[in-house]
């Protein structure tokens, strides 16, 4: 095997990750129909209401196939709107994964509710039914779950819970746009579901979210909270399922209840013409992913999400486990600084420390107004989720071009640096000061080496 580039030799990723197609990694990729749109719109002028937004909301609740959708100006937000619809309120407490990006557990907090964090399965990197069960008291309304990565979380296990002690299940689907479950797309097990349309997602569009749902009650609710202009006059949807727009809820359609949480239809524009290609494209993902889990399956060391019987996942992110107890002892920064040296783009996974989190543990500042006589809180003991936050790397960038050819170059970069024990043994012991701070320090999903 040729020398590491990481000690002077020569790249085993030579083909870039921008495809023949130009779509790169995490980058929008505007298409010519939604530039035309975005083009038309500039011209007319209607840039902060917009037919746009209700033509993809029609289009992306026959994608999924459920009855209601609202869009939002990010996922976030369609969180906040769900959680509101569903009635979550002060002193309710919601059952949330710390294996997660912070905007699945923040808006908990904003609503005077309380998060209590469950911990994830090792396997799947989803929220453990188990560990919820394990966390439910007579104060517990709701669960919010996370697909991560695009890997469907167990919906049997969870919703029969939520049956049992009649809780509200919210879906992160941020991850997981056509991501399937014995079935059904994700997002319509729960009693409501958010999407992110954030610049990095599966459907991409800078930034935006959508909540879906199939309870009236709770689209109106959240259509209250802080989309007011679609509470007046005129019936909120379109088509044969149109609730009542004279309910209770339009009594708030001159303010909201204190929010603008409508989108920019310009990103509606672009994700409109993203959900047309949403199966081709993902159908490449997957592919490609798929293809190089099996070209590292002779890697021990290396082991793929598993994927629960039924479920499709979609190659959203490439995570994988690692356990240095079967490769020498080598730690996973150093295999990492080594693999980004051949010019893989790799890193580390910043998730996991949301219980840990000031925000979530000392409660200074504005938040304990948003806790009714809440004492300090101790951090949890999550013993997966701490695992998983050193152990789990995204082994790759998320591959959108047919040609392989860049994933068989990532293998033989895989190949190249765990062949080289001693090289990185070595290595390891000069470096180990500057490779323990490589170890994960922010929340974010990624922590680029």
């Amino acid at each position: 095997m040729s020398k590491l580039a990481l000690l002077g030799g020569s790249q085993a990723i030579t083909k870039s990750i921008i495809g023949e197609n130009g779509i790169r990694p995490f980058i929008p990729n505007v298409t010519d129909a939604a530039m035309e749109t975005i083009k038309e719109m500039l011209q007319s002028g209607q840039l902060s209401v917009n037919p746009i937004v209700q033509e993809f909301e029609e289009n992306f609740k026959k994608y999924l196939g459920c009855k209601f959708a609202l869009c939002q100006c990010s996922g976030t937000m369609s969180i906040q709107a769900g959680l509101f619809g569903m009635g979550i309120g002060r002193g309710d407490e919601v059952i949330v994964p710390s294996f997660t990006f912070f905007a699945t557990s923040t808006p908990v907090l904003t609503l005077g509710a309380i998060p209590v964090f469950a911990d994830v399965d090792a396997e799947t990197h989803t929220l453990s039914p188990k560990s919820i069960e394990e966390k439910i008291t007579p104060n517990t309304k709701a669960i919010i779950l996370v697909h991560t990565w695009g890997n469907p979380a167990d919906m049997d296990g969870i919703m029969a819970i939520a049956k049992k002690y009649n809780l509200k299940v919210l879906e992160d689907c941020s991850h997981a746009h056509g991501a399937e479950y014995k079935g059904k797309k994700v997002g319509t097990f729960g009693d409501a579901a958010a999407f992110s349309f954030q610049g990095e997602k599966l459907m991409a569009a800078g930034e935006g979210g959508i909540l879906v749902t199939n309870d009236e009650n709770v689209i109106f609710r959240a259509a209250a909270l802080g989309s007011y202009e679609r509470l007046r006059g005129q019936s909120f949807f379109a088509g044969t399922d149109t609730p009542d727009a004279t309910n209770l809820h339009s009594a708030y359609s001159g303010t909201a209840l204190g929010m603008k949480l409508r989108p920019f239809p310009v990103s509606m524009a672009i994700v409109n013409e993203e959900l047309k290609r949403l199966d081709e494209r993902n159908a490449v993902r997957n592919k490609n992913g798929e293809y190089l889990d099996q070209l590292l399956g002779d890697l021990p060391c290396f082991k793929p999400l598993k994927v629960l019987e039924g479920a499709k996942r979609v190659y959203a992110y490439h995570y994988v486990n690692y356990d240095e107890n079967l490769n020498h002892g080598i730690m996973l920064q150093t295999v990492m600084k080594a693999l980004a040296a051949e010019g893989a783009a790799v890193g580390g996974c910043g998730y996991g420390a949301l219980h840990t989190s000031p925000a979530f543990t000392q409660l200074d500042g504005n938040w304990p107004k948003c806790y009714p006589n809440a004492p300090i809180q101790e951090a949890p003991i999550l013993p997966v989720t701490e695992q998983l936050r050193l152990t789990s790397i995204m082994i790759a960038p998320r591959f959108e071009d047919p040609n392989q050819e860049v994933v068989e170059q990532y293998a033989a970069a895989y190949h190249k640096v765990l062949s080289a024990t001693d090289e990185l043994l070595q290595y390891q012991k000069d470096h180990l000061a500057e490779l323990e701070e490589l170890k994960p320090k922010t929340g974010r999903s990624r922590n680029m080496i």
